[in-house]
């Protein structure tokens, strides 16, 4: 888990005069799970792309290690893959251009789809299952997907889930995705980087993350002397969400801190952003 597999240095990227990705400088280890989140706009799949080679940077460098083009997948939510195949004709040209002996079908069989189907005749959901299947059968060791969880039904979303943590736990993959559906996929990132106006505003191995972001419930005036990111009122008073948090702060004090999950933290950095920027 120490070995770098991406390192990158200066990264920019421009659309017209916009810097949608500006100087970005961060490093992805081997066998790592990366959650990266923003607001719209934010610039995560246009990073996410650069780190695929899909688009090319403006300034700055993606250095591989030790990383094949061929273990490099991508699914985006704007998937074209050889629309007029048939699913088994599109399976025999994946295998024959990564040179793969031995296609599993199993999530396909799962789902009962056609294999004499055009791909073009796919729902979005069942086009990310088959993407993911082709990719899978590569094996590979970088594997990056951009926003294609609101694309699939809850049933397809669960097969997705637990394809991905069969494939963390059989491999040494790193997977780098970007979402908004924080809730289901909770549960697979090591670490969460959070994005805003193509700059990155939070980089924390999640565990960290969890323990260093708490709201606290109060009737109160917000507590000034309290690193306070995002504050919203509710029925039942107001909620003040602290970063970085530490148990110092709240000694002695009638405070009640209580600790949130990873889906209410980005969703409270997200809410902060926006009240920032309104402001």
């Amino acid at each position: 888990m120490d070995k770098n597999l991406i390192e990158i240095n200066g990264l920019d990227v421009f659309y017209g005069k916009k810097r949608a990705v500006k100087n970005i400088n961060l490093n992805f280890r081997k066998g790592e799970t990366v959650l990266i989140a923003g607001r719209n706009g934010a610039g995560k799949s246009t990073f996410l792309r650069a780190l695929g080679q899909l688009i090319l940077p403006d300034n700055g460098s993606v250095n591989y290690y030790d990383l094949s083009k061929k273990k490099i997948g991508i699914i985006t939510d704007k998937m074209s893959m050889f629309e007029n195949l048939t699913l088994e004709e599109g399976i025999k040209f994946h295998t024959e251009i990564f040179g793969i002996e031995k296609f599993d079908h199993t999530i396909l069989d799962h789902l009962g789809m056609d294999m004499k189907r055009k791909i073009s005749a796919l729902s979005s959901g069942e086009r990310a299952i088959y993407h993911l299947s082709l990719l899978i059968s590569q094996k590979p060791e970088l594997l990056l997907i951009d926003e294609v969880f609101y694309l699939v039904d809850p049933y397809i979303r669960d097969i997705f889930i637990e394809t991905l943590i069969g494939l963390l736990d059989g491999s040494n993959t790193t997977i780098i995705m970007v979402n908004h559906t924080f809730a289901d996929t909770g549960r697979i990132p090591e670490r969460v980087i959070i994005m805003d106006e193509g700059e990155i505003i939070i980089d924390e191995e999640r565990e960290t993350l969890l323990s260093k972001v708490k709201k606290i419930s109060s009737d109160m005036p917000e507590p000034v002397d309290l690193p306070v990111f995002f504050s919203r009122n509710t029925p039942f008073g107001s909620e003040y969400f602290i970063f970085p948090f530490e148990k110092e702060m709240v000694k002695d004090k009638n405070l009640y801190v209580e600790d949130i999950g990873l889906n209410d933290i980005i969703k409270a950095f997200l809410g902060g952003r926006y009240v920032n920027k309104r402001d």
